[in-house]
């Protein structure tokens, strides 16, 4: 069988919006658990102390610029004007294959890979060199030598947004065209890349390993998909012209996608520099229990908001309102199915999940009530967070970049205001909240800080629902209150069950150990989940048929093409 043939084959598995969800969500399943194991090694290792304090620290300069310029460029701007150039007439008669682009589609593509090229080397080079001014800004409560031992790493990983700026470029092409396999594979090879360090490479250069994991991870998320990308046909040439049409357009609206996302990482930078003022191990705390809430949403939040895209951006050039008011409602409803419920469950096994994970080695007894304390009230926002993941993008489809930005300054305001706040008065907070709401382990401000970035998230999710308001008028708004009320029922009596189960569980098998906790977990999630989907099925919610019916087209690669 040809390697182009076998590609072909693993990309018809994503060729429809719900395939393509299950698809990226099931990499984003099995890149999660590997990103569980990295974490359970690296809190093994080091514990939730100095040492991953300055690791995590490391990555907000390379992320903000990634994040804040790179990503608005590649994904944001970059994939709905591709979209209105391949929805031109001379793209219709195409042939060879999926990527034999009309030559005025070819030059547009060939003009931004050669301006990012340009770009990028030259940001790099600028981070480089005030790498350690910039890290003194970020984390004014680090020591000096952990300060210096912060800039020593930040250097290192600026290799990442290198390859990972090429590497969502390619993969951008991909998912227009429909095809998510490689693009949703890159993930899972991004964190053998730490696991890999961990093993081979923190034995002999420590902490410093882990840096140079995250830019090995980084050249396997690009390698992964370039090697298909050029197999199935893609073309690139360097072609110096900064004045193209089409690349002026994503300049323009690239600006606003940018500052939003700044905003957004400007959101974690604060988190950092608040907690770099706190107790030692307060920033492990928060980003462990930031890694354990992304695996549902990463899993549904963001597989159908990524899925959803590509098909938005399209409706949205060929002016289908009405298809694309239906298919936005079908992902936000597909969202919410799977989140509410996980974030239920999530709040619930927040204590066994924790020590599941990361309960060896350094990471103490401390370690773990910080770090659940931090999840559960993460948790709460999660269904804000994974339809914020869609909104945006839907008003980016829409070549509205302005709403979201607006919407990330109101967050950030408040997270600033409120997190200086916490972080003044959580010492008379605390007890107040643990004598009359029955909790314990809040004495880090840290949790306070969570709360905070949750409270913002679900501001966050007001603000762009009301923004969505104009775009998606006669939206069948009464059909999304039954799914939700129908959902929420489900997850109500599925998480009923689930605490009952735990609490038998706990009186019959002492939870001293690593099985007898898995157990738990096991045991009453299987049934919570099986009673959840009994009673979506009785109810007959719309959301479970749509899984049942591509489920079986989803566990066989056909040959059909799209």
């Amino acid at each position: 069988m040809k390697l182009e043939s076998l590609i072909n084959k693993l990309e018809n598995l994503s060729r429809t919006l719900t395939r393509a969800a299950f698809l990226v969500g099931f990499f984003t399943l099995l890149s999660s658990l590997l990103g569980m194991f990295r974490d359970r090694m690296l809190a093994d290792a080091f514990g939730a102390g100095q040492e991953l304090d300055t690791y995590y620290a490391s990555f907000r300069i390379p992320d903000f610029f990634y994040n804040t310029l790179m990503a608005s460029l590649i994904s944001s701007a970059f994939l709905p004007i591709l979209s209105q150039y391949l929805h031109k007439p001379e793209e219709k008669n195409k042939a060879k294959n999926d990527f034999d682009f009309s030559q005025d589609t070819q030059n547009f593509v060939d003009s931004l890979v050669t301006i990012l090229t340009f770009f990028l080397f030259a940001v790099i080079v600028l981070l480089w060199f005030f790498s350690p001014f910039l890290v003194s800004w970020i984390a004014p409560g680090f020591s000096p030598e952990q300060q210096a031992l912060t800039a020593r790493l930040t250097r290192i990983m600026l290799l990442s947004p290198l390859f990972l700026s090429f590497s969502g470029l390619l993969g951008n092409i991909l998912n227009l065209r429909g095809f998510f396999f490689f693009y949703s594979l890159a993930p899972v090879v991004y964190n053998l890349g730490s696991i890999l360090a961990i093993i081979f490479l923190v034995p002999h250069f420590g902490i410093t390993g882990l840096a140079w994991g995250i830019a090995l991870g980084a050249f396997f998320h690009f390698s992964v998909q370039l090697v298909p990308s050029i197999l199935m046909g893609l073309k690139i040439r360097f072609r110096w012209d900064p004045t193209h049409p089409g690349l002026i357009k994503v300049l323009k609206m690239m600006l606003p996608r940018s500052l939003h996302l700044g905003v957004l990482q400007l959101n974690l930078i604060a988190v950092t520099l608040l907690a770099s003022v706190l107790p030692v191990g307060s920033l492990s705390v928060f980003n462990f229990a930031n890694n354990l809430q992304s695996l549902p949403l990463g899993i549904f939040g963001a597989s159908y908001a990524i899925a959803a895209f590509p098909a938005l951006s399209i409706l949205v050039a060929k002016k289908k309102k009405a298809r694309f008011r239906h298919e936005f409602s079908r992902a936000m409803c597909q969202i919410l199915f799977f989140i509410i419920p996980l974030s239920t469950l999530l709040i619930i096994f927040r204590a066994q999940v924790v020590r599941i994970v990361l309960g060896s080695g350094k990471f103490d007894w401390e370690d773990t009530v910080q770090t659940l304390n931090v999840l559960g009230v993460l948790a709460i926002s999660l269904f804000a967070q994974s339809l914020n993941l869609l909104f945006i993008r839907a008003f980016f489809a829409l070549h509205d970049a302005w709403t979201p930005l607006k919407s990330g300054v109101v967050s950030l305001l408040f997270n600033i205001v409120a997190g200086v706040g916490v972080v003044r008065y959580w010492p008379e907070i605390a007890p107040f909240l643990e004598k009359n709401a029955h909790l314990s382990g809040l004495k880090s401000p840290i949790v306070g800080l969570a709360l905070i970035y949750s409270i913002s998230q679900i501001i966050t999710f007001i603000f762009l629902l009301a923004g969505l308001h104009q775009y998606i008028k006669g939206i069948d708004i009464s059909s999304i209150k039954r799914t939700f009320l129908k959902i929420a029922l489900a997850t109500f009596i599925a998480g009923l069950g689930a605490q009952l189960i735990k609490w038998f569980w706990a009186i019959f098998f002492p939870l001293s150990s690593f099985l007898a906790v898995f157990g738990q977990v096991f045991f009453a999630g299987l049934v919570s989940i099986a009673f959840y989907l009994f009673i979506c099925k009785t109810l007959k919610c719309k959301e479970l048929k749509i899984i049942y019916d591509e489920l079986p087209n989803f566990l066989k690669i056909k040959k059909n093409k799209a």
